[in-house]
Order: C-alpha cells, then sequence, then structure tokens
C-alpha cells in the first residue's frame, strides 16, 4: 500500500537529493559508455524532480524517517488518544472482571499513564539549532545565496540577450527551409549572428536556431548535421529541462554535488542529441561525416551551456570517439535500460519519506497472571489507516493478549504484527510494537525479596542487609543513585522478564554475584 502527501520539507528534499544524486553520478561513471545516451537524462530528470517536488511516497521499501529532527522549527507535536479509547480499555476491563488501570497502563510503568493518553501528551522535538538567532543568520545567508547564485545566471542570460537581439532572420534559404521541412519543424525560425561561435538554441516557448556567420551556408551536408542536430534539442525541450536545472542550483547553490550534475547534464543532453541523429544515418560514411562536421563546428564557448543548446568542444573528443563506435542498441540493452530505470525510479520515489507522527496505539496492559508486559504500538511509515486507527490498534492489541500464555514479548509482539496487518490490511513490518515490563508494586517487592533486595522506611535499597551506593534494574527501568551506601547493584533478567543474576560491585570491581537457574517459561 502507497501513502502519497505533498508534505516533504525543503532540508530533507536537499538530502534526499544528494543521496540520489551521489547515486545517478557513480551509474554514470560506471555506465555511461556502455548505456544508450538517453539513459542519463532522463535520470538526471528523476534526481531534478526529488530536488523540487515536495512529494512523499510511502511504501515498505521507505526508511523510517519519523523520528528525524526538523531544523527552522521549534515547539512541540501533540500525541492524543480519544475517549473511545479510555472507554475501551473500560469495557473490556469490566468483561474481564478487572480494573481500568489493569487494562491499560499500571503504576510502576513509566510508559505514559491512562489519563495522559486520554488527555493528550506533549512531546518536545528537538531541534537542529538552538537560539531564534542563529536560524535567522542561516535562513539569511541561504536567501543571500539564493539571490547571488540567481543573479549571476540572470545577468549571464542578459548578456547573450544583447549578442543575439542583433541577429538576421534567414528567411528565402532554399536548403534550411527544406531540411526544417523534411524535419516537420518548419515553424521553427534560424537566424544568423556574427557574434556567436557555434551554432546554438534559445527560447522555451518559441525556440529559435541560431547559426554563425563564419558558417558555409552553401555546404547542404553540414547544414543538415547541424539542423538535425539543434531541432533534436527542440523536440527533447532540452532548454526546458536546463531551465529546470538551473531552479534547482539556485536553491541547492551550496551543494557541490549540484553544480557537478549540471555539467553532466550539459554534456549528456549534448550526447543523447549525437545518438538521435545517428540513428538517422545510413551507414558508417554518414556516422563519419557527422563527426566531422561537429568537430568543425565544436569550439570552446564563452557563454554558458547551462543556459542554451549549443555544439561545444566539451568533451568533444570523446563524443566522436562515441559517434565512431557507435552502434544501434540491441534487445538486451533495451532491457536492461527499462529495468535500471524502473528500479531507480521506484528507489528514487519511495526510499525516503518526509517524516512523519509514528504514534498508533495507548499503551496497552491486559493484567493476567501470565503476562508481563504491557505494549505501546508505532507505525514504521506514513499510511493511512482507515477510521478510528487508535481505537482498532488497541482493541487487536488487548486481543492479542487477553489469547496469549506464553509471556514471551518477542512472540507476542510478532504476534500483534500478524493481527494489525490483517485488520489494515497492510504489510505487518508497519507495525513496531515496543513493550515494557509491567509488574505491581508487591509483586516486585516479593521478586527482590527472594534475592536479598529490600527497601528501607526511606525506600532506599539495601542488599543482605547493606545500603547501596546505586541500584539498576534497567528491564524495570528501576533506578537509584548517590544513596552513600557500598555495592552498586545491577539486577539482570531474561527475555521473559524473571531476574536471573543481582551483580554487587565496588569501584567497577565485581564483589558478589548471585545467580540460580529459573525456568525459561513463566
Amino acid at each position: 500500500m502507497f501513502h502519497f502527501t505533498m508534505t516533504m520539507p525543503l532540508y530533507l528534499m536537499m538530502i534526499s537529493g544528494s543521496i540520489l544524486l551521489l547515486t545517478a553520478l557513480i551509474l554514470r561513471f560506471l555506465l555511461k559508455n556502455r548505456l544508450p545516451g538517453y539513459f542519463f537524462p532522463i535520470l538526471w530528470g528523476m534526481v531534478l524532480i526529488r530536488f523540487l517536488v515536495p512529494f512523499s511516497l510511502s511504501s515498505p521499501l521507505s526508511l523510517k524517517l519519523s523520528s528525524l529532527p526538523v531544523p527552522f522549527q521549534t515547539g512541540y507535536m501533540e500525541v492524543t488518544a480519544s475517549e473511545d479509547r479510555l472507554s475501551l480499555m473500560t469495557s473490556v476491563a469490566e468483561e474481564e472482571g478487572t480494573s481500568v488501570s489493569d487494562a491499560m497502563a499500571v503504576p510502576g510503568v513509566p510508559a505514559v499513564s491512562a489519563v495522559e493518553e486520554a488527555t493528550g501528551l506533549s512531546i518536545t522535538a528537538p531541534s537542529l539549532y538552538g537560539s531564534v538567532f542563529s536560524r535567522s543568520l542561516i535562513s539569511a545567508v541561504y536567501l543571500l545565496g539564493i539571490a547571488v547564485t540567481a543573479g549571476i545566471l540572470l545577468l549571464q542570460k542578459y548578456r547573450c540577450h544583447r549578442k543575439l537581439k542583433n541577429s538576421l532572420l534567414i528567411e528565402h534559404n532554399e536548403t534550411i527551409n527544406a531540411i526544417l521541412c523534411e524535419m516537420k519543424m518548419a515553424h521553427v525560425l534560424v537566424y544568423s549572428n556574427d557574434e556567436i561561435a557555434s551554432p546554438l538554441v534559445c527560447g522555451l516557448l518559441m525556440p529559435h536556431i541560431y547559426l554563425p556567420t563564419r558558417i558555409d551556408f552553401q555546404n547542404q551536408e553540414l547544414l543538415r548535421h547541424i539542423l538535425t542536430h539543434e531541432t533534436m534539442h527542440i523536440k527533447r525541450r532540452d532548454n526546458w529541462m536546463k531551465t529546470v536545472m538551473l531552479a534547482a542550483l539556485c536553491l541547492n547553490w551550496f551543494n557541490p554535488l549540484v553544480w557537478v550534475m549540471a555539467g553532466c547534464l550539459a554534456s549528456d543532453l549534448e550526447t543523447a542529441c549525437d545518438e538521435a541523429v545517428l540513428r538517422a544515418c545510413r551507414d558508417e560514411e554518414d556516422r563519419k561525416s557527422y563527426a566531422f562536421s561537429l568537430l568543425a563546428m565544436a569550439v570552446t564557448p564563452r557563454r554558458s551551456l547551462l543556459l542554451y543548446s549549443a555544439f561545444s568542444r566539451t568533451e568533444v573528443e570523446k563524443r566522436i570517439q562515441r559517434i565512431l563506435r557507435y552502434q544501434k542498441p540491441s534487445a538486451l540493452m533495451l532491457l536492461t535500460v527499462f529495468l535500471l530505470l524502473a528500479n531507480s525510479t521506484i528507489a528514487f520515489a519511495t526510499g525516503i519519506q518526509a517524516p512523519f507522527d509514528s504514534y498508533l496505539s495507548s499503551t496497552c496492559y491486559y493484567g493476567s497472571d501470565a503476562s508481563r508486559w504491557a505494549f505501546k504500538v508505532f507505525l514504521t511509515r506514513d499510511i493511512a489507516l482507515g477510521e478510528n486507527p487508535g481505537q482498532r490498534a488497541d482493541n487487536t492489541i488487548l486481543s492479542v493478549l487477553k489469547a496469549d500464555t506464553s509471556g514471551d514479548p518477542e512472540l507476542i509482539g510478532e504476534q500483534m504484527k500478524e493481527a494489525l496487518s490483517e485488520e489494515f490490511h497492510v504489510e505487518k513490518n508497519a507495525f513496531d510494537p515496543v513493550c515494557t515490563l509491567c509488574i505491581d508494586d508487591e509483586t516486585k517487592t516479593q521478586e527482590y525479596a527472594a534475592w536479598e533486595l529490600t527497601r528501607d522506611e526511606n525506600g532506599v535499597f539495601c542488599y543482605q542487609g547493606e545500603t547501596v551506593q546505586s541500584f539498576t534494574d534497567e528491564m524495570d527501568r528501576t533506578y537509584q543513585s548517590g544513596m552513600g551506601g557500598t555495592f552498586d547493584i545491577v539486577v539482570q533478567r531474561n527475555r521473559f522478564g524473571y531476574i536471573t543474576a543481582v551483580t554487587a560491585s565496588q569501584d567497577g570491581i565485581i564483589m558478589r554475584l548471585t545467580s540460580a537457574p529459573v525456568k525459561e517459561e513463566p
């Protein structure tokens, strides 16, 4: 089951986008010469979507990020439980002849109480930045970086626009018009300009082709190669993709990986257009002719290749080598590309989800002799569970606790996950049961006494009649310290919650170790 929202925060978009970008760069390094040229522009498109679109698609493959701290935010989130949950516990308790405290969290359990669950519990969400001043400073620096980056790119755009403003429209060149009509691109206007060194495409809604005046307009083969290449940029909407890239660059100006991606994207778009032209070539001689045309028009550009689609000397030798050894992809290669793109899409879309409220159930305790555990269930991913999910979860948890006779928290947890999976029709790993040892004070006193652990009139722990310095029962979450006694006591329990050993140490040296075999079954 998938759950789609548009709640991905900006900082998480940046983190997840960077992870995906690094993965794409590794794939490009390993497979660039083995995959068709159109593969990587598609891959960069998916990375750009992750950087710019705040979608969150939760799936069984998503990472667990419910507790990730949120920068630039402070305060708390409310975790509430409706009165219906308390009523549910009351009805179950009346049915079984027990008290409400037996059916929910009981005294001595450090989890939230029934009153807290029914009225609401405030949990502080940690902030990555402590003071208002530091958050404001970081925000100001970030916004300033966006403004500076956008200003530099706009300045480059303005300078190029001034050069292209003096271009002359080519209207009566029969060779150019015939080539454009043949490619069904007769609506595209072609200009000549004496301030540019190589052909380029400029414009988004109505893109135009600009040719340098130094070009040999009598060379029909050269014109065909140039116009075919440039119209491929128009058909593939490469200038649109570069514009989206510039938006991501402005928002992530501080991220060096995004700048690396910008250069790779410009290069990969040229490679993809080269291959698109080569697919129309009839034989090897045509490919060689295109390679010579590419070399003739390729110059070291003075303008930014991020702004326009143009011939460039960037990696020109590699491009020509790729052209000369080009072969049409086989069926196996196409299948490989399809599988890589499909897997990449799934991983990119669902690998990381937005932070969410993971609380599902109340802290539930059945109160039978066989059960020593209270359970609270959390969600591992953002998911829609229908109406009254908390009440339904509580009911399911109590049913499992009622039927259990093992007292094994691991087994109970698995049974709860299976029961909740059946109840909500999602995978069982979407649920995370957390158990707490739940023993009433009278039973706990009897267990401690069997191991020569007692309390004096002030409630301070004593071991074999001697006051202890510190006391730790981690599974029961009972702690004392600074009592001025002699020993540091550590109580060890097995996975069923029964005491198996009591260790008395002094200055880190074990002085006494009391242990005895206990039954593995309650």
